[in-house]
């Protein structure tokens, strides 16, 4: 992921709600999973297992963060289980198929995620730095202006 690409996360993290951050962590896999089959196909094994172990530790916050109280965690723990195993068979055996069935499982609870209906939350970092895009123009960019708050990120 290139370093624009990673400041633009960084500003839609500071301002998610929770059911943002779990669309995010998706998309993030999804990059992740994206780039492996990328250099798979390059036949680059270094970056293959680098952006597989990447979407692992993504799939792990995934699992890590479900709340067994509801039935629903069940079938996704074992979704998530699944698609792990597929990510080791892809990594060990360097099996494309493996990488583009779990893209598909993704793309499909992404799209889920994406048309629940939006809950009113705040966002989870309370006096996160806001950025304002759009206000005013350069001769050949858009600027942005940060609100520069003395404690941003923390609560006094």
């Amino acid at each position: 992921m290139n370093k624009e690409r990673m400041k633009e996360y960084q500003v839609r993290i500071v301002n998610a709600s929770r059911k943002e951050l779990l669309v995010i962590n998706y998309e993030l896999l999804r990059i992740e999973v994206e780039e492996a089959i990328a250099s798979l196909e390059k036949n680059d094994p270094q970056h293959v297992e680098k952006s597989i172990g990447m979407a692992q530790k993504f799939l792990r916050e995934l699992s890590d963060s479900l709340n067994f109280e509801y039935s629903i965690s069940k079938e996704l723990m074992s979704l998530y289980i699944y698609m792990n195993k597929l990510l080791v068979e892809a990594q060990s055996h360097g099996r494309k198929e493996a990488l583009e069935e779990v893209k598909g499982l993704l793309n499909m609870l992404l799209d889920g995620w994406e048309q629940m209906e939006e809950i009113d939350e705040e966002p989870v970092i309370a006096n996160g730095q806001k950025v304002y895009a759009g206000l005013t123009y350069g001769k050949n960019n858009l600027n942005e202006s940060v609100d520069t708050a003395p404690n941003r990120g923390f609560k006094a």
